[in-house]
């Protein structure tokens, strides 16, 4: 911070205010010249201080009185020559009463012994420079340079000299009224500093102009120590608060928490990051504060790195999971809202968007199984959830099917439907819930960098294309062809922005309820969710060809040998133990790898469409044979009956003349325009924040304020006389 350089201009040009004064036998003492300094510059003001006008008087210190600058007749009077011995050797000390000897100053109006000549505080001699001050008897007594400037709170709280130009203002608390009495608002004294020893209390980090610093117990700190040392550690990411916080009590205990993370546990009861022990036992036989550990692990630069990181995914995870939660609920709200009106086609157009929702949290969720599959982790345990998802959205487009009749028996399915919605909302939530635990669980136990920001990214696309079923999803290389399939990922979200490759419109077809392409579904023929060999549903892991032609697992065998895709009595196996539960962990996939299928064997059937009818495995293949079974999931199975359930309830509305034949209505355009960013900006979370929390935000960062003596007094100069002998 530069100095005002007119100020050290003016101080520089001022002339010494006091002339030395030597006592000698033959010399006359002249009177000083005395000039006046502007007082007013030493009260400390916040920043810069604006220059002192002109003979302006002095105040009063808080302390004692303001030093006298004017002039005194009665101070250092001259004497004639000849007489100063005589008058001196009978004169007495003003400090001791004793006969003058020795070496003696003449100050104040009176003379001292040198020795006796002392700061009114410290008792140090001051006869190279002293400051004039009134003492308790009314009489002018020295103050040394550093006593003066103390009792003027111009002291460097870091150097302990007096602070003469710029120095800094920190370290002020302010102390409000106590919980029963109102009393005024008071402030302990700032610290000051010179500018440039305003540093860290434990390293010698200079804070500049426009740098952050922390407080604890009237110290200033850098970030990093303040960080492992002094920071309250969030609850939920065990990250320090050096920003907004929330404090709540819970379980009789006060924790504190950052915003997002209080809300991301709040939302899905899930905490970013697990608590760390306080302490560590490092000789064992002590317990060694957290912090030792962590300031060897870390540096100032990677701490701050680690921090906006984590700062930067709390809040990735928090703005895109909540909007994609309400997303899905206004999905819920206007399809019932546009079956309450009638509007029927759009009402499913709102329950389709809504199944491209819960088909891309399949995806992701399908993602990290396969992660944990891929590392023989225990599973997720999401299969309880996802099958009460569906089960609850077929209940909820079957209670829509009968949405004419009236009386009441409609009102009865009023409260069905409060049901259904309120179940679909819980088990929605609890698949968040575990999509986002297993991601962080990945990301931090098995360092599979890429599951929490996929999981993100899947989802923000989502929002980005609108929540789109007719968007294209399959990703393209850059001559325009679809990226294919490798190993070593999962196969089934494998090439596609969100969602599973098999649903997407490029490979599905484009949506039957467009109002830009008719209908493609016959009334007459339905799409199925029936095993093309055994004719019973399917409900789990299995088999597709292409998208709509779909075997168990077990059913893929080959029309030879009768080597199937997955042994069924391994699998009855495992669900005679307890038929009512399903497994945890994933199922291994279908070994489709093997099996070919004669091109010349495909037949039309009135239910699957085009299907081989001879199937065969790679030892008993030949040259017309070919390949392109895929193995689907459990979640992409899931999804596509969700599909096909839809699917059957618009040609079940169309059978009873609910809809029209022919798409052609159009969904009521985004009032909000399409380049408006898919989630909330930072104003929509505070608000949400206000509404949800009703805490006040508290902060710890402090910025320093800067203050400026334009000038300060130099302080009145005096030397010993020759000695004297006592007559």
């Amino acid at each position: 911070m530069a100095f005002d350089s007119e100020a050290t201009r003016l101080r520089n040009d001022l002339p010494n205010p006091w002339t030395d004064l030597r006592a000698g036998p033959n010399e006359p003492i002249p009177s000083p010249r005395l000039s006046a300094f502007p007082d007013e510059s030493l009260r400390r003001r916040p920043r810069f201080h604006a220059r002192p006008l002109p003979n302006q008087p002095l105040p009063n210190d808080d302390l004692n009185r303001s030093p006298s600058f004017r002039h005194d007749s009665s101070a250092f009077q001259p004497v004639p020559s000849p007489a100063f011995p005589s008058d001196i050797s009978s004169s007495t000390c003003s400090a001791c009463g004793l006969a003058m000897q020795g070496p003696f100053v003449r100050a104040l109006g009176t003379v001292f012994h040198l020795s006796c000549f002392k700061c009114l505080d410290c008792g140090d001699v001051v006869a190279s420079k002293f400051f004039p001050i009134d003492g308790p008897d009314g009489k002018q007594q020295p103050l040394c340079e550093r006593d003066y400037f103390r009792r003027r709170n111009l002291i460097c709280a870091k150097c302990g000299l007096a602070l003469r130009g710029s120095y800094i203002t920190a370290c002020g608390q302010s102390l409000t009224s106590t919980a029963f009495v109102v009393l005024p608002l008071t402030r302990v004294s700032d610290k000051k500093y010179h500018v440039e020893h305003f540093t860290c209390t434990l390293c010698p980090t200079l804070f500049g102009p426009q740098d952050s610093y922390y407080e604890h117990d009237r110290d200033v700190y850098c970030p990093f120590h303040y960080s492992t040392r002094f920071a309250t550690k969030c609850a939920g990411c065990s990250s320090a608060i050096l920003k907004e916080f929330v404090e709540i009590n819970r379980n009789m205990r006060d924790e504190c928490w950052h915003p997002e993370c209080y809300m991301i546990n709040k939302f899905w009861n899930v905490k970013v990051v697990s608590r760390r022990s306080s302490g560590s036992i490092s000789d064992g036989s002590e317990l060694e504060p957290s912090y030792v550990e962590e300031e060897k692990r870390e540096t100032p630069i990677s701490l701050s790195v680690k921090q906006v990181r984590m700062e930067q995914l709390v809040y990735r995870i928090w703005t895109i999971l909540s909007a994609f939660e309400e997303s899905s609920a206004a999905c819920i709200s206007d399809m019932l809202r546009q079956v309450n009106n009638g509007q029927y086609l759009d009402a499913i157009r709102m329950a389709e968007k809504f199944i491209l929702h819960v088909e891309v949290l399949f995806g992701t969720i399908d993602d990290l199984e396969y992660h944990c599959a891929r590392l023989s982790l225990k599973g997720m345990s999401h299969v309880r959830e996802a099958r009460m998802l569906c089960r609850k959205t077929v209940d909820l487009f079957t209670l829509l099917s009968h949405t004419q009749e009236t009386g009441s028996r409609r009102i009865g399915m009023t409260q069905e439907l409060l049901a259904l919605v309120t179940g679909l909302a819980h088990y929605l939530k609890i698949l968040i819930r575990i999509a986002l635990t297993g991601a962080l669980r990945l990301e931090r136990e098995q360092s599979v960098r890429e599951a929490m920001p996929s999981f993100l990214d899947k989802l923000y696309l989502l929002a980005v294309q609108g929540g789109d079923p007719a968007a294209r999803r399959i990703i393209k290389n850059g001559s325009g062809e679809a990226v294919g399939q490798t190993s070593g990922a999962n196969l089934g979200t494998q090439g596609v922005t969100y969602g599973f490759r098999s649903l997407a419109p490029e490979l599905a077809g484009d949506s039957p309820f467009s109002a830009t392409s008719p209908s493609k579904l016959s009334i007459n023929n339905p799409p199925s969710d029936l095993c093309v060999r055994c004719t019973q549903t399917v409900e789990e892991a299995c088999v597709r060809l292409g998208t709509y032609q779909r075997w168990h697992s077990g059913c893929l065998q080959c029309n030879n040998c009768g080597k199937a895709a997955e042994d069924k009595d391994k699998e009855q196996d495992k669900t005679d133990k307890d038929p009512s539960k399903k497994p945890a962990t994933r199922r291994p996939p279908a070994n489709v790898s093997i099996f070919v299928y004669d091109v010349e064997s495909i037949k039309e059937t009135p239910s699957f469409g085009d299907v081989p009818s001879l199937i065969l495995c790679t030892d008993h293949a030949y040259v017309n044979c070919r390949g392109g079974f895929q193995a689907v999931s459990g979640l992409e199975q899931y999804a596509f009956l969700l599909n096909v359930a839809l699917r059957r309830l618009y040609l079940l509305l169309k059978r009873r003349g609910v809809i029209p034949l022919s798409p052609s209505s159009s969904i009521a355009p985004n009032p909000k325009g399409g380049d408006q960013d898919p989630y909330r900006n930072s104003g929509d979370i505070m608000g949400m924040k206000s509404i949800h929390l009703d805490r006040k935000l508290s902060a710890t960062a402090r910025l320093p304020r800067r203050s400026t003596i334009v000038e300060s007094p130099a302080g009145r100069t005096v030397h010993p006389s020759e000695p004297v002998n006592a007559q």
